[in-house]
């Protein structure tokens, strides 16, 4: 049994040891590069730098630029969110798989998802626009590929943005029910959903000098999440440890029976939200500075990091899990994470609303995301009402009517999720939704650039890249994708492989419809006079 021990430690090591071989090449290769980052003469030297990058695709400096390298990681690493995720998922997912879910299946599902993140990340360092994969799609193949690559993104973002806040809002209406002693049901969940997102739209609404500093705590709040859920979980159960043999073997979640094959990747597919997400940072490199290099250290570290935080905290409450009771708001079935948080701050719900708030964070996060998005295809007429969602307001320079629209849908989603599941708690949907989508935005551009074979001018003039290793990380990353949301469709439920098919016949039916006119914009953007450009960046008192 213990042999059993080492080589699922030496899974968990080889994984990290390849984050290490690949961040080693991508250093030695920037330093090679032709790229000369501007950080040391001075923001304003440097800015001028980014602007001179944008202004080349045909894009005027609209967006303030306020975001440096730690707040751009912090929004690709809540994104992923880590907290929400574990709060959704760790109990569902233990239950079905049982302990190897944990110590077998996320590292391997983390060396996937940190090969997809490295291959996302070289070509967010050729194209530093806000569009992600939308952008990505567009520059390398053609306007068709970029427009279903765009509007499948976007609904994948809105779907992880619904499905934080919905948590975030479950765990706020669970606390008020008992202090203020009212009945929880899906109403009361809904107002506070409501309420929930309102609060992100008014930080939002200030522009990026405040998100800045948002996303920079965000990542010391899931830190400190982390190290108190350890603590108090170790604290009380200390002595009630199980033997670390037990996770190295397929036993179901009561230990006393073995779990099937399909049980144990349906358990790991849940946990598959840990790895979806990564690309967050890049809709945010109009605002970033330096972003051909800290936008895809974002995206590849987030993923990094989440499967070490990820893989010490589920390992934690793995061996604790039998102890764990849980109290009158959240069982260990409803919520593992919740219930050993509580067990193990004695019942405070202290600890509780510091978890609600790491998870407003990462939906706070998701609606910069996702209305950045909305202007990055309004700004290319890829969407109705184009004219309304593209407008930057001078004062803030922020896109105020895409932030308020993608909060909207993002509550419109979260209630069709709860209508498809016949009123029930609208996860399963909505994971599904998301996860197909985003996977669906991720194969095209990586497709893409296989097709390519990395010749591309602006592949090859991108600083961060994996060199003779791309290939490999690329095929690998499209396989996964591939094989990974075909199964998911079977493991998360066939509703949200429905959403995903509707969502693409509306793409299909905007296509037919702003078809001339995106093409149009996109051809005028690109033959767009330096002097044009000159005057739209006057307006924002970037001169």
């Amino acid at each position: 049994m213990m042999l059993a021990v080492w080589i699922g430690l030496l899974l968990f090591a080889c994984v990290c040891g390849c984050a290490l071989i690949l961040t080693a090449k991508v250093q030695r290769n920037i330093r090679a590069s032709k790229h000369i980052s501007m950080s040391a003469y001075g923001s304003y030297a440097q800015g001028q730098q980014d602007k001179h990058d944008l202004n080349l695709f045909g894009l005027a400096q609209q967006l303030r630029r306020r975001f440096g390298a730690a707040a751009s990681f912090g929004l690709s690493f809540q994104s992923l969110g880590a907290i929400g995720a574990l709060f959704l998922f760790a109990g569902p997912a233990l239950e079905k798989g049982g302990p190897s879910v944990v110590s077998i299946g996320l590292p391997i599902l983390g060396l996937f998802g940190m090969l997809v993140s490295a291959s996302l990340a070289e070509l967010s360092s050729a194209v530093p626009t806000a569009g992600g994969v939308y952008h990505w799609a567009s520059a390398l193949g053609t306007r068709r590929w970029g427009w279903y690559a765009g509007w499948t993104q976007l609904a994948g973002h809105l779907a992880l943005m619904a499905l934080m806040n919905g948590a975030c809002a479950f765990i706020i209406d669970q606390l008020l029910s008992v202090w203020l002693n009212y009945s929880s049901s899906w109403l009361t969940t809904g107002m506070v959903l409501c309420l929930v997102t309102a609060s992100q739209v008014a930080v939002n609404h200030f522009g990026t000098g405040r998100m800045g500093a948002l996303l920079e705590s965000g990542i010391l709040l899931h830190a400190a999440v982390l190290v108190a859920v350890i603590g108090g979980v170790f604290i009380v159960f200390g002595r009630s440890v199980y033997s670390p043999e037990l996770l190295y073997t397929f036993q179901n979640f009561s230990l006393e029976g073995h779990v099937s094959p399909w049980a144990f990747i349906a358990g790991v597919l849940l946990l598959q939200k840990l790895f979806v997400g990564m690309d967050g940072a890049a809709q945010a490199a109009e605002e970033t500075g330096d972003p051909r290099i800290r936008v895809p250290w974002s995206i590849f570290l987030s993923s990094v990091y989440t499967l070490i935080g990820g893989f010490v905290l589920l390992m934690c409450l793995t061996l604790v899990f039998p102890a764990v009771v849980g109290t009158a708001l959240f069982s260990s079935g409803n919520s593992l994470f919740a219930a050993a948080a509580l067990d193990g701050w004695q019942g405070n719900s202290l600890i509780v609303l510091v978890i609600a708030a790491a998870i407003w964070g990462s939906g706070n996060s998701e609606l910069l995301i996702c209305s950045r998005a909305l202007f990055g295809l309004a700004r290319d007429r890829a969407l109705p009402y184009s004219g309304s969602f593209s407008q930057v307001s001078r004062e803030r320079q922020t896109p105020l009517a895409a932030i308020w629209m993608a909060a909207l849908l993002s509550i419109v989603l979260f209630g069709a999720g709860r209508l498809a599941d016949g009123g029930g708690e609208a996860v399963p949907s909505v994971l599904g939704f998301a996860i197909l989508n985003l996977q669906i935005a991720y194969v095209i551009p990586i497709w893409i650039k296989l097709r390519l074979y990395n010749r591309h001018r602006l592949l090859e003039d991108a600083p961060w890249h994996l060199g003779s290793y791309s290939p490999f990380v690329n095929r690998t990353a499209m396989a996964w994708l591939l094989l990974s949301g075909g199964l998911s469709i079977f493991a998360l439920g066939w509703r949200g492989a429905a959403g995903t098919g509707l969502l693409l016949l509306l793409a299909l039916a905007m296509d037919r419809k702003y078809r001339k006119q995106h093409l149009e914009k996109l051809q005028s953007r690109l033959k767009r006079p330096r002097g044009e450009i000159i005057r739209i960046e006057r307006k924002f008192h970037l001169h």
